[in-house]
């Protein structure tokens, strides 16, 4: 048992891994980290500024509207769960707090027990797991009577008339509410037959690395499904192809993980802030896994990339205790790099759900060890999300093969060097640029002082240093330049061959080498861009290098 929450069966696998020769290498790795600082509490206190700062939102009646734009989604149940948690963890007992998650529990299980007619939003489907893990905690503080009203309307739903996705096989709202129906059979509330096939229909969308695959390869969905099937598997639900499949998808996300504790970016909910609060709550949920099974390296592992995860979200908190939504610092009215569907008040309170999961999974006695992605020593190849992601010593990048016409580019579309800022660049690549398919990768090296592979004409070389691209001949190439991100302007300096754009969180140079005599220049028109607003420098170059700024 952790924490109070009983593991009925192991989540590991002795399943083949087709990255087991990347894995094995790093596992290899004997180093040490400088310690995150990060405790099991800071999970709680991330959440508690975030309800604190979004309570104003909530209705008498429980619901909890967006302050912008009035949309409720699937708000109430994961405000109810994040309350349930910070009253029954002892970490925030206001009385009166604990009322405010009570009435959301109210709105959100009335609302289920009604159907599919009570959400004008269309959003039943991402209630029941956050309802059915906020009745878990709430039955520790919240009065009696109320449990057993809760508990009547829970046991009412109908799962064919509540669901959107009832049956369905395309996309990740199916996993959703399964996950939810399971938690509801746990406590006798539902007949489990219906989960079975939810999951049985979703089986094709798992890839061969463990990753969930929907149209578009968006990495924040495979996360997301992940998160809620690893959710089942730890409390207990049997099934062999998933929980292979999990393990898999568990390493596989941590090998892709970037330095600075980053979900990859790669089409829709991209740089999200929940995105790195999925990967918490899963990386402490295998974490503890191991840590069961005798295993400290793998433990401790997985237990810094969910600090790293945590690390990350700590820098994008509002004043207010509310996160930024996408990772630019616009006001929330702005609405900057959101897709149709982000909601301030929703996916905050989304990220809280999913970081009070970490909490509950969280094991104090695991000692961080270092994680792939400060260790590096690899190139990862996913050819269902027309990616490449490298990394060697920490220093990291993604080039796409494919690139899908609506988000990103092919070719080289994101860098992260230790000791930079991630949003300066690359970070998301320029729409557009070609889309172009490269077809073929070629590994020439893999070690932790250096990564080399050839794709699309170009060699590209991690090291130390940074980032080298080497291309066959002279050719024209574009940088994507972060010029503001919604609240500072970026200082940029054009010096001959060299490019400098610099920030308070830290700066990057990009260098020609190749012809010695190029130069930079602007094209002096603002794109929008998910971090903020882009400007495009061109060169001429054979041959340039992408280093961390170093100096005033």
């Amino acid at each position: 048992m952790i924490f109070g929450v009983v593991i009925a069966a192991t989540l590991l696998s002795t399943a083949e891994h087709p990255l087991q020769p990347q894995i094995s290498r790093f596992l290899e790795h004997r180093g040490t980290v400088q310690p995150t600082g990060l405790s099991r509490a800071d999970y709680l206190k991330v959440v508690d500024g975030q309800v604190r700062a979004l309570r104003k939102c909530l209705k008498p009646d429980g619901d909890l509207p967006d302050p912008v734009d009035g949309r409720t989604q699937f708000s109430p149940p994961c405000y109810a769960h994040s309350v349930a948690t910070l009253a029954a963890s002892g970490f925030d007992t206001d009385p009166q707090l604990l009322e405010s998650g009570m009435r959301a529990m109210d709105f959100s299980v009335d609302s289920l027990a009604k159907g599919m007619s009570a959400f004008p939003d269309k959003h039943p489907d991402f209630y029941t797991y956050p309802v059915m893990l906020a009745f878990e905690q709430f039955e520790k503080v919240a009065p009696k009577e109320r449990l057993e009203t809760w508990r009547k309307q829970l046991s009412a739903i109908n799962p064919a008339k509540t669901y959107a996705a009832y049956g369905k096989a395309d996309g990740n709202w199916t996993l959703v509410h399964a996950a939810g129906e399971y938690l509801r059979s746990l406590h006798r509330l539902t007949d489990p037959a219906y989960v079975a096939h939810a999951l049985q229909i979703q089986r094709p969308h798992m890839t061969p690395a463990g990753q969930y695959l929907e149209h578009g390869a968006p990495f924040a969905y495979d996360a997301f499904s992940r998160y809620f099937l690893t959710g089942m598997l730890q409390r207990g639900y049997q099934d062999t192809f998933y929980r292979d499949a999990c393990w898999k998808g568990a390493w596989t996300s941590l090998l892709i993980q970037s330095p600075f504790g980053e979900l990859p970016t790669g089409y829709r909910s991209a740089q999200h802030l929940w995105n790195e609060a999925e990967l918490a709550a899963v990386y402490e949920t295998y974490a503890a896994q191991y840590a069961q099974a005798g295993r400290p390296a793998e433990a401790g592992a997985f237990k810094r990339g969910a600090r790293l995860a945590l690390a990350s979200i700590q820098k994008w908190i509002r004043p207010d205790g509310s996160g930024y939504i996408v990772k630019n610092r616009y006001p929330v009215e702005a609405r900057h790099g959101y897709e149709g569907y982000s909601v301030h008040a929703n996916y905050n309170l989304l990220a809280c759900s999913m970081l009070c999961a970490a909490w509950q999974q969280a094991d104090e006695a695991i000692v961080e060890r270092p994680a792939p992605a400060e260790v590096g020593g690899f190139v990862v190849r996913l050819p269902e999300f027309n990616m490449v992601v490298a990394n060697a010593g920490g220093n990291y990048l993604q080039y796409m093969t494919r690139g899908n016409g609506v988000y990103n580019p092919s070719g080289l579309i994101r860098v992260h060097l230790q000791g930079g800022c991630p949003q300066l660049g690359y970070s998301d690549g320029i729409l557009h640029k070609t889309t172009e398919p490269v077809r073929q990768v070629e590994v020439l090296e893999e070690s932790a002082r250096q990564v080399q592979f050839r794709a699309g004409g170009e060699t590209l070389t991690l090291h130390a240093q940074g980032v080298t691209v080497t291309a066959g001949s002279v050719a024209r190439i574009g940088f994507p330049m972060l010029v503001f991100d919604g609240q500072q302007e970026t200082d940029i300096h054009l010096d001959g061959n060299a490019l400098r754009l610099k920030r308070t969180d830290g700066g990057v140079q990009v260098t020609v080498n190749e012809p010695a005599t190029a130069t930079w220049q602007r094209t002096g028109k603002r794109l929008n861009h998910r971090n903020g607003m882009v400007e495009e420098a061109f060169t001429d170059a054979a041959v340039y290098r992408i280093s961390v700024l170093k100096g005033p």
